[in-house]
């Protein structure tokens, strides 16, 4: 998708590796406070997509999750779920008898907007909209969003962690670009610029990181 390639159920394929990643982790695979930063990351996937020592994953849950973010050519699933259901990570599931199995963990909420079940973080000011003047305006979200404010999901122990690992902070913008083609990200940005009041872009979640 950012590759401006179409869209197709490989993307959605790749939406599932980064969510596989997230969950077992505990911060997106190409995690970073600026979204075009973000975006970079995902073009130039193979520099960026580096797994912790900590948590430790399973030989099997990193080979599945990089046969999900890889090349579309060689992505996981293209022949079908089928191929995926097969995957060494997924031994002893048993897919025929999936709705008759019972949840390890039933969630007891009170109503729908109830958030007793999620973790609790820490309180942080929502960043103002832009407009096409470049102008800011005060946000007012729907009242019934206001319990999912933030909703991407950080571990942000684990994000300290990985930045102080990586000897960054905060303002870092990871300028250095790997080898490939420059005009990927070029192209992005001038197209961002170009659009005015669409550079706004909101925190890139998980189910946003789709490619080609």
């Amino acid at each position: 998708v950012l590759l401006k390639k179409g869209y197709g159920v490989e993307c959605d394929w790749w939406s599932l590796g980064a969510i596989m990643y997230e969950m077992l982790v505990g911060y997106p695979p190409f995690y970073s406070d600026d979204p075009i930063t973000t975006c970079r990351k995902i073009v130039h996937w193979r520099s960026y997509l580096k797994f912790p020592e900590n948590p430790r994953l399973s030989p099997e849950a990193k080979d599945l999750i990089c046969r999900f973010l890889c090349d579309v050519d060689h992505r996981i699933g293209s022949g079908g779920a089928d191929q995926i259901k097969a995957h060494p990570w997924f031994h002893g599931v048993e897919w025929d008898k999936l709705y008759e199995m019972e949840a390890a963990f039933k969630p007891q909420v009170n109503d729908e907007l109830d958030t007793q079940n999620f973790q609790k973080f820490d309180e942080v000011d929502p960043a103002p909209a832009r407009t096409g003047s470049g102008s800011s305006r005060k946000m007012i979200p729907n009242s019934k969003d206001l319990s999912f404010v933030g909703y991407t999901y950080k571990n942000f122990e684990a994000v300290k962690g990985l930045l102080q690992s990586a000897g960054l902070d905060k303002s870092s913008s990871f300028t250095s670009q790997p080898s490939g083609s420059a005009s990927d990200t070029t192209d992005m940005d001038s197209s961002a610029e170009a659009n005015g009041s669409d550079t706004h872009m909101r925190t890139v979640s998980s189910a946003d990181y789709m490619m080609q």
